[in-house]
């Protein structure tokens, strides 16, 4: 019972390497069929859902950020939800960046390597290697520049996964075996503590998600059905805050509890990154505001 998060520089490899690691495995697969389920229940096109997984809101000039945030939100949820079946192979819809303390989830990165990705490229559009090349290193930049806007973290950076092969040095039967020797290991056995994490993961992205309906600049924080709010406010929106986030997210399954924070200004709303860790040691967080974005824009 193990999570095998599979990401890479291309598409199109990680979706034939997630399908020939979930046969291999006997595993079922997440990817971005769930964002029919996702678009039912936010009442939008699943382009629209497609479009936020791919851009930023400077680049989806008619989706104002809130909403692509609270698009992003219902993905979460959605996958999160889904990972907590276990035996399951996950590509295409971002959880190596929101699946966070969770032991027995492998995240693998697939590097294709830039110089066969151009050829490629070059070959399918006809077009001459200098182009293609420069279209992989804007291509690599664009991802870089989402990641670090949607979730704060650098999806290029290798120390974020659990394994890294280069397509380059290693053939593709190789790294599926490699793969699943190494979810064979130990360390990504499910165990208490990490099915727990999960767990609470997926009840804050709910709350978050709920929230972010009518709401912005969200941080949930969940444990054993305990749910901690952080959110923008001041003078008496506080008190009405209040009182919307617990009746909202008092409703949602698993929660038994409720704690709202609201901050007054952007630069508390700013240390929701790790929303008082000191007192609530471990605890998982779901949510980056719209600061956030606007400092990974920089």
């Amino acid at each position: 019972m193990s999570i095998i998060i599979i990401s890479s520089d291309s598409r199109n490899v990680e979706e034939e390497m997630a399908k020939r690691v979930a046969d291999a495995k006997g595993f079922d697969i997440v990817d971005c069929r769930v964002l029919e389920d996702v678009a039912k229940d936010c009442n939008v096109d699943p382009g629209i859902l497609e479009k936020a997984l791919e851009n930023t809101p400077s680049i989806l000039k008619k989706m104002p950020q809130a909403r692509w945030r609270y698009y992003l939100s219902c993905i979460e949820a959605e996958v999160l939800e889904r990972l907590r079946r276990d035996n399951v192979v996950c590509w295409g819809v971002a959880a190596h960046l929101y699946v966070i303390g969770v032991s027995h989830a492998m995240k693998v990165r697939l590097i294709s390597g830039s110089a066969r990705r151009a050829a490629s490229i070059a070959e399918l559009q006809g077009t001459s290697m200098n182009i293609a090349r420069k279209w992989v290193d804007d291509e690599e930049k664009r991802r870089k520049k989402w990641s670090l806007s949607a979730y704060g973290i650098d999806e290029t950076s290798p120390s974020i996964y659990d394994l890294v092969i280069n397509l380059d040095q290693i053939d593709p039967d190789e790294a599926v075996g490699t793969i699943i020797e190494a979810v064979g290991y130990r360390k990504f056995r499910p165990v208490t503590y990490s099915v727990k994490c999960l767990s609470d993961l997926a009840i804050a992205a709910r709350v978050r998600a709920e929230l972010l309906r009518s709401m912005k600049d969200i941080r949930v924080q969940a444990r054993d059905g305990t749910v901690i709010v952080f959110v923008k406010g001041s003078g008496r929106e506080k008190v009405k805050k209040s009182r919307a986030i617990k009746e909202i997210a008092g409703k949602i399954d698993g929660v038994s509890f409720v704690e709202v924070h609201v901050k007054r200004n952007i630069t508390d709303a700013e240390g929701m990154e790790s929303p008082d860790r000191s007192r609530y040691p471990g605890w998982p967080v779901i949510g980056k505001t719209s600061h956030d974005v606007d400092k990974a824009a920089n």
